[in-house]
């Protein structure tokens, strides 16, 4: 089954993604240098908000989530959305500019109840920019006539 998420342009932050295994997943997004929110963050010193990089890392991590949901996600008729639920122990290390190829990395942490969590960390080449421990509930929308 082919994984995608529901978001679009210009709120899709995830360009490609590969599951490893069971606990993790990598992603990829360029960040484009003509995204508009660069236009007024901040206009004489352009840079990607760190909270792009968290719903980067909310995307990636969702993808595993799905991944790890697959089987009910075929199932006639159903249609999960993961939902952001927690942000916690973020760090932002280096300053994202216009242009960066970043990679997301997120690790299968813990599962409590429907909640499920993730350690996440963004580079930008080989150099760390984010991190942040993501957690996810998954919310089943009901059957879809």
């Amino acid at each position: 089954m082919k994984l995608s998420l529901p978001h679009k342009k210009p709120i899709l932050f995830v360009d490609s993604h590969h599951i490893v295994n069971e606990e993790d997943i990598t992603a990829k997004y360029a960040v484009p240098v003509d995204h508009p929110v660069l236009k007024g963050h901040f206009p004489h010193f352009r840079i990607w908000p760190g909270i792009h990089l968290i719903e980067g890392m909310s995307q990636t991590a969702g993808l595993h989530a799905m991944h790890l949901a697959s089987e009910k996600l075929s199932e006639p008729g159903t249609k999960y959305v993961t939902m952001l639920s927690t942000v916690d122990k973020v760090k932002f290390r280096r300053p994202v500019m216009p242009g960066a190829k970043l990679k997301y990395f997120a690790t299968l942490y813990k599962k409590k109840h429907n909640h499920i969590f993730y350690k996440c960390t963004v580079y930008n080449s080989t150099v760390r920019v984010a991190e942040a421990v993501i957690g996810l509930t998954a919310v089943n929308m009901g059957i879809q006539q």
